[in-house]
């Protein structure tokens, strides 16, 4: 059974990786002190949810990097992706677009990555996103959600796991984004605290659970 390894580079910039298949979404560029990481890997896919700058850096890939950058189904390197289209802002996309938000499947685990989601998510959404394993969502409020969205979308989806991402940091500090300390008062505080997670499919056998907190160290 193959682990996917999960590597968390500050803002929206996660990889998923196993020993065939890395996966980038939502890489950055150069933002006040927040510097692109220096990777040594290339992603064989590469996911954008929306052209921002401090999510659509191309520079890590090469000419065999299969992008996705907008909403459809896709099956690359027996990774399933699902890209739905929803709002960046509550006013339709007028004031910053669109955002793709994508269900990844891969060995067998349910991904799904909020990007900057601006709008609390339908219904009919959360019933095609189904069983998620682990959950990417925004808590820093002003671009996107803010911490209470982000706690109401949390239990309505009910992931095994969540991860908070696109909050302030240190190297965040000039963007007016909120900490994480508010999304995470809701669920007890940090339940895990990691430098990067391997996940396996049987870690998530067990049908009554309650949503774990990890937050990767930044």
């Amino acid at each position: 059974m193959n682990k996917v390894s999960i590597k968390y580079f500050l803002q929206a910039f996660f990889s998923l990786s196993d020993k065939n298949t890395t996966i980038f979404i939502d890489p950055y560029t150069k933002l006040g002190d927040l510097t692109p990481p220096v990777l040594k890997t290339s992603p064989d896919i590469l996911l954008i949810t929306h052209e921002h700058p401090d999510h659509n850096n191309r520079e890590y890939s090469t000419e065999d990097t299969f992008e996705i950058h907008n909403p459809g189904e896709y099956d690359v390197k027996n990774v399933i992706v699902e890209g739905i289209s929803t709002f960046h802002d509550k006013k339709n996309g007028e004031e910053r677009g669109f955002n793709t938000i994508y269900s990844i499947n891969f060995n067998g685990i349910n991904f799904v990555h909020l990007g900057d989601l601006g709008v609390k998510l339908e219904k009919e959404t959360i019933e095609t996103l189904g069983v998620v394993d682990v959950l990417f969502i925004p808590v820093g409020g002003f671009f996107t959600i803010d911490y209470k969205e982000a706690i109401e979308i949390t239990k309505d989806i009910n992931p095994a796991i969540v991860v908070p991402m696109h909050y302030k940091t240190e190297k965040t500090s000039q963007l007016p984004l909120e900490g994480i300390d508010k999304f995470l008062s809701d669920f007890g505080g940090i339940q895990q605290e990691v430098e990067s997670l391997d996940v396996v499919e049987t870690d998530f056998d067990d049908e009554e659970f309650k949503t774990k907190v990890v937050v990767f160290k930044s």
